[in-house]
């Protein structure tokens, strides 16, 4: 936390007299997010000791976001597993970039994707990043599960 000192000339009247009085201003810039704004509860203090060690364990986030990558790559190529058994696609957008062709679809999930992670990987220090690197790998799990549990009810 640095703290910049600063000093600022103020004018006061008394008496129809006008005399200046130096005034100190404390200026604080933080960067990050702040460790005093925890939750209570259990869940709460969990989830904050995870964002501290994807704040302070750059390689571990780093991990977090390839996996988010490989996932991403993992769903397109289920997804297209799933159109070619004469499956639809769930999410509008992508049926649309699939309408065009599946190149179109994949280039725009790998690019929107890429794009996102690497926002998520230059603002790492700030807590709403890391929340939603956790947020976006527990949702491409869930997709993935998603397509296991697919791919099973076609098998059967």
């Amino acid at each position: 936390m640095e703290k910049e000192l600063s000093s600022e000339w103020v004018d006061q009247r008394m008496d129809e007299r006008r005399f200046a009085r130096r005034g100190f201003v404390l200026h604080e810039r933080r960067t990050g997010f702040d460790r005093r704004l925890s939750g209570s509860g259990a869940m709460a203090g969990t989830f904050e000791q995870i964002l501290l060690g994807l704040r302070d364990r750059p390689r571990l986030l780093w991990m977090m976001l390839a996996v988010v990558n490989l996932l991403n790559i993992a769903d397109f190529v289920l997804t297209l597993n799933v159109l070619a058994s004469g499956g639809a696609e769930a999410n509008p957008i992508m049926r649309s970039l699939f309408d065009l062709g599946p190149i179109w679809a994949g280039a725009f999930k790998l690019v929107a994707v890429l794009v996102a992670t690497a926002l998520v990987w230059r603002c790492r220090r700030y807590r709403l990043a890391l929340v939603a690197a956790l947020v976006v790998a527990l949702v491409f799990t869930a997709v993935l599960f998603y397509h296991a549990v697919g791919l099973t009810a076609i098998a059967w």
